[in-house]
């Protein structure tokens, strides 16, 4: 049994956005295949590029016309200020993970966003591959145990 609290009132507006969110995914599931990104840049569609990696790690290498934003510092009044309410804006991160993260809070803030899959493909940590359960050859499961 849930224990009812004085937020509760809150943490019913959060789940019924949380709700909206999760009815309104479609069979994208919020993602923009690399190679679907790049047919759109070079048929000149209108997107906006939002890259939340460090700053340091931008520099280093960026998709040409992308803006950077730490995904820390998205929510800041001023940097919300920079996001176009009437563009799609695709976020950008190091392997999709917190870019992922961003897509939810800015969806859930009324932006139409979609998150680059498997974003610039480097992972963020040094000497750490770009790889998951599987590739690493650890055990996996099949059927419903």
């Amino acid at each position: 049994m849930i224990k009812k609290t004085k937020n509760d009132g809150h943490n019913e507006a959060i789940l019924s956005k949380g709700r909206e969110f999760l009815d309104s995914v479609e069979d994208d599931w919020n993602y923009v295949l690399p190679t679907d990104l790049k047919l759109d840049l070079i048929r000149g569609h209108k997107n906006f590029l939002l890259d939340t990696r460090k700053p340091q790690d931008y520099k280093k290498g960026h998709i040409k016309g992308s803006k950077n934003i730490f995904w820390l510092d998205v929510l800041k009044q001023n940097n919300l200020k920079k996001l176009p309410k009437d563009k799609r804006i695709i976020v950008c991160c190091y392997v999709g993970h917190t870019a992922s993260q961003v897509l939810v809070l800015l969806r859930l803030l009324g932006y139409n966003v979609r998150v680059l899959k498997f974003g610039m493909g480097k992972s963020p940590a040094a000497g750490v591959p770009v790889a998951g359960w599987e590739n690493y050859g650890f055990d996996v499961v099949k059927g419903n145990k």
